[in-house]
């Protein structure tokens, strides 16, 4: 492995906004039912794109979706993110007209608005060879660089496939339409409802003008038609102003609890997790949470007693009509603890969730209540993933980020006491 240099922080922001605007351009070259993946995602964001693009298959559905940058382009870094030791973190936006197009046999569903595209972009500091680290198979103490090559003590290889700067995850949020755009429907209007309003009125004297064969009648009462219009389309214009401005307090009044809650989750998963990993990131652990999701509810419920990154009960069909989530950008953590020599951390991220069921699709904002846990002692995590490719039992070669037991002798192997797994999910 090399040692990854990283810029300087005035810097890093300009070249996270160039990341973010590379990933869109990726994104668009690699539709999501294709097998393709953008070269910036981390490899658990690829894992959980290519298990979204099987079920889309499997569904028969066709899922196409563009971000097109205005032009010129507005970009920009939503705010300095966790900073420590191990992580920088960055969360670069831009503003795009976003088209998703979904379809099956005979039925779409299409969505066409502006946008803004945020993607958190990630550098780390500690890839270098002769960071410290624990082998994930005998837990015997190396270097990463041994790792790499082969622990000394048991000779597990692993892969370390992340290099970072790396796309954690990324989500839109709709964005305020061009106000122009947004007021004419108003001026529109106004203009129809005032001169029908004034012809209708004035009905009988413009029949007995157009009967009389005044033509500067008929032209003095279109002039007035006209007016009215004007006048009503300045009014729907003022409408149209006060409306909007009063959709903007409402919105600014409904996102106040949710710029609470997410305040509230900044400030307690650093307080509870620093006194187990120093260096916690709590914006790289969200991202971390996010793709997790996306791989459980996209792998298949025969396929879900294998998936190393859940430990909980049966789901059944809860997910199986899911064939696209978006995060809304609202974390609410309820609970943090430590239980018997491993952390529990119980939360909800909400997601606009898009189903399609018997040839149907429907979309709508849905809580996803998840507990995650992980070992209170685990080692650091360095910010790449660490593949166990040998099993211990009977040496044969496997992905542990994939599956939890060895396809060859059922060996068992838990990621729990090395990373983060969710033991308990539900969506409502």
């Amino acid at each position: 492995m090399q040692n990854f240099q990283y810029p300087q922080p005035g810097a890093m922001d300009e070249l996270s906004k160039k990341l973010n605007h590379t990933l869109i351009d990726q994104l668009n070259d690699a539709p999501i039912h294709s097998d393709r993946t953008p070269k910036l995602f981390a490899a658990d964001l690829k894992y959980s794109r290519l298990l979204q693009g099987k079920r889309l298959k499997a569904k028969g559905v066709t899922l196409t979706c563009t971000h097109e940058p205005d032009d010129p382009p507005v970009s920009g870094v939503s705010w300095k993110m966790d900073h420590d030791n191990r992580y920088i973190t960055r969360l670069p936006f831009l503003y795009v007209n976003t088209k998703r197009e979904y379809s099956v046999g005979g039925s779409s569903k299409t969505l066409d608005r502006k946008e803004i595209f945020y993607s958190y972009i990630v550098w780390n500091r500690a890839q270098q060879p002769d960071a410290p680290y624990s082998c994930p198979n005998c837990g015997a103490a190396t270097t990463l660089g041994h790792l790499t090559e082969g622990c000394p003590f048991c000779g597990t290889r692993f892969l370390a496939n992340d290099l970072y700067p790396k796309a954690i995850n990324y989500y839109t949020l709709p964005a305020a339409q061009n106000l122009l755009k947004r007021l004419r429907p108003f001026a529109v209007a106004g203009a129809i409802a005032m001169a029908a309003f004034g012809i209708v009125y004035n009905f009988k004297d413009i029949s007995a003008g157009i009967a009389s064969g005044g033509i500067l009648s008929l032209i003095g009462w279109l002039f007035y038609a006209a007016f009215a219009a004007a006048g009503g389309a300045f009014l729907g214009y003022v409408v149209g102003v006060f409306s909007i401005f009063f959709e903007v307090i409402v919105r600014a009044i409904a996102s106040v609890p949710v710029i609470i809650k997410y305040g509230t989750a900044k400030r307690r998963l650093p307080n509870f997790m620093r006194r187990y990993s120093p260096d916690f990131s709590s914006d790289r652990f969200i991202g971390k949470l996010i793709s997790m999701l996306n791989t459980i509810v996209y792998t298949e419920k025969e396929d879900i007693d294998n998936c190393a990154l859940y430990g909980g009960k049966p789901i059944g069909d809860d997910f199986s009509d899911i064939i696209d989530m978006n995060y809304n950008g609202i974390l609410d953590v309820r609970k943090c603890e430590e239980k018997n020599g491993y952390l529990y951390i119980h939360l909800i991220l909400q997601m606009n969730v898009v189903s399609c069921k018997d040839g149907k699709f429907s979309s709508r904002n849905r809580k996803c209540c998840m507990t995650v846990s992980r070992s209170a002692s685990a080692p650091e995590d360095y910010g790449f993933n660490v593949k166990a490719i040998q099993c211990r039992n009977c040496g044969g070669s496997f992905d542990t980020t994939k599956e939890k037991r060895c396809p060859y002798c059922s060996t068992e192997y838990s990621i729990s006491d090395y990373d983060w797994v969710v033991t308990e999910l539900s969506i409502r």
